[in-house]
């Protein structure tokens, strides 16, 4: 049976905006949701109820803070510096993650789940023994059916073109119980996308039974890009996905344009850059996100 392509958006839970996640989970382009936040919160357990009437759409479930503890962090980009976080491992991590895995089962949730998430760990400072650790339990004890997602920063897969000091790298050893990785990076597209995806295959043992995402630039990164830089950017990671041995999929980034106090960027996000009242309107983005989510759809 051949498994399906998956196309998304991040940051479109209905805590951020209910009416488009309800757009989304009946829609034709968008088939997987990533849902964060604690899950004894009752926004949650919303984003589940919202989509029951589609059994079709899938989700993954962000689950870092379940077993882990940070400092706030200075978000950085390529050719800033900053250090990584203190980072605390949770000791109690395994009865956390049985209690979280029994709420989602009880619910009704564990079958809409195709499996759990973490972003950027080791620019959080978590180290490979931890990673190794926290997902293993997953894979191995919690929930062995379900499938494991790191999107890693460079520092994480390619500390040649950038890192942070502190931050660790991948190696094939604590990447091991991994079933989904990819990485970010929204600057013009150039060779070093090729090049650093190379990089995060080696770094994992050039698996050939690990599944690959690209994560394309779909928002206004830091305030002063042109749609046209989106759009090669969505162009150019859904080639290199046809191209994958085993593709993921795409995970647009990002929905939600987040205030100045929790990501101080100045990134706009498609939840104003699709209003035609908003001075940036790029309608061709949108369409071709739409056309690009349909055609994997249809794929599968």
């Amino acid at each position: 049976m051949k498994e399906k392509r998956l196309f998304g958006i991040y940051h479109t839970d209905c805590s951020k905006d209910e009416k488009r996640f309800e757009e989304l989970a009946g829609s034709d382009f968008v088939n997987v949701f990533l849902v964060e936040g604690n899950y004894l919160e009752k926004v949650f357990s919303d984003n589940f109820e919202l989509l029951k009437p589609h059994p079709d759409k899938g989700v993954f479930v962000s689950v870092s803070y379940l077993g882990f503890r940070t400092q706030p962090c200075s978000a950085a980009d390529v050719g800033e510096e900053v250090c990584v976080p203190a980072c605390e491992m949770l000791s109690d991590f395994k009865e956390r993650v049985d209690a979280f895995v029994r709420f989602l089962k009880e619910k009704g949730y564990y079958e809409q789940v195709i499996g759990f998430y973490m972003d950027e760990p080791m620019l959080w400072g978590v180290t490979n023994e931890q990673l190794e650790l926290f997902t293993g339990y997953f894979r191995t004890q919690a929930a062995p059916d379900k499938r494991f997602f790191v999107c890693f920063s460079l520092a994480g897969v390619a500390p040649e073109y950038w890192t942070i000091k502190g931050a660790q790298s991948i190696t094939p050893e604590s990447s091991r119980h991994l079933t989904d990785i990819a990485f970010d990076l929204y600057h013009p597209w150039n060779g070093d996308y090729e090049k650093i995806y190379q990089k995060m295959m080696e770094r994992t043992g050039n698996r050939t039974d690990i599944r690959v995402w690209f994560i394309p630039c779909t928002m206004d990164y830091r305030g002063d890009k042109k749609e046209e830089h989106c759009l090669e950017h969505l162009e150019n990671c859904y080639r290199l996905l046809r191209r994958a041995p085993r593709a993921g999929g795409l995970m647009c980034y990002t929905y939600h344009t987040f205030p100045s106090q929790e990501e101080d960027l100045g990134n706009i996000g498609l939840d104003k850059l699709t209003d035609p009242s908003y001075p940036k309107y790029w309608k061709k983005l949108y369409a071709r996100i739409r056309e690009i989510g349909r055609e994997i759809l249809s794929e599968n």
